[in-house]
């Protein structure tokens, strides 16, 4: 078996091998996993927004439940071709959600030229909003929701998402839905500038597609606590104390195709907001 198919083939680690490996993070990720599912509850009447991510040319349409708001953070195919995003365009246009917002993962090569992004503009005149470092601001009922979406990981922070609503990027943050460390840092370190006067409602993303699932982020002192963790800083005790009512941020890794050679289709994550 070469080394690529021994990669896309393998097995996800057992929990027995994960404890041997880091047994403090093994501990921490149960206790993290176990208290970061509860969801805050909405109070109003709630926006319902479906997340996909990474369908990799997967014709998903069948599975995709009604709502106000699909986001499709990025990965659309597998090698990035005109056709193949023309095939995703198509059944994405025949959603009948009001409100369809789309990012390019780094598959999606053509998207990089000056072609295909003049192209993938033009997806506005059929009800798709395509963003690539900018934000779009919608109206869904009585509510405003600016939405800023990015392809890339930031590598500095230069202001470019400013306060929005709903951020959607192609890869996770640093330790979170990431398989414990395979996010970007920089994204998390702009996370946490953001997040301490303006935090998202929303982040959806995907990339690593292991890494499904949804997760409630506090921003304290208990979070902050967690993610020295999981760059081995330890202190993984202390994840129990400091939570509070602090501002949160709900984070969905909605990658679609998983399993070995990507051959499970996981339905849409469906959040209210």
């Amino acid at each position: 078996m070469s080394g690529l198919d021994a990669i896309i083939n393998r097995k996800a680690p057992s929990p027995w091998e994960l404890f041997k490996s880091n047994p403090s993070l093994y501990l921490a990720s149960k206790l993290y996993s176990r208290l970061s599912r509860q969801l805050p509850r909405r109070s109003f009447s709630p926006v319902r927004t479906i997340c996909i991510s990474d369908t990799h040319n997967t014709d998903i349409s069948a599975l995709i439940p009604p709502g106000d708001i699909l986001i499709h953070a990025g990965d659309l195919t597998h090698s990035g071709t005109p056709r193949e995003l023309q095939v995703t365009f198509d059944w994405l246009v025949s959603l009948p959600h009001e409100h369809k917002i789309v990012i390019a993962g780094n598959h999606d090569t053509y998207l990089q030229t000056d072609e295909g992004r003049l192209w993938v503009h033009t997806w506005r005149e059929r009800g798709i909003i395509y963003l690539e470092d900018d934000a779009h601001t919608i109206q869904v009922r009585d509510r405003a929701f600016k939405i800023f979406g990015s392809p890339f990981t930031p590598q500095h922070g230069n202001g470019a998402f400013q306060y929005p609503h709903i951020l959607i990027t192609h890869g996770p943050p640093h330790g979170h839905l990431d398989l414990t460390g395979l996010g970007c840092r920089a994204l998390l370190a702009r996370m946490w500038e953001l997040c301490r006067t303006h935090p998202p409602v929303l982040h959806v993303f995907g990339h690593i597609h292991g890494g499904r699932g949804i997760e409630n982020i506090p921003w304290n002192s208990a979070q902050s606590i967690w993610e020295d963790i999981v760059r081995k800083k330890g202190g993984w005790l202390y994840t129990v104390a400091g939570r509070d009512n602090s501002i949160r941020t709900v984070a969905v890794n909605a990658s679609v195709v998983g399993g070995p050679r990507d051959r499970d289709v996981r339905p849409p994550v469906v959040v209210d907001i």
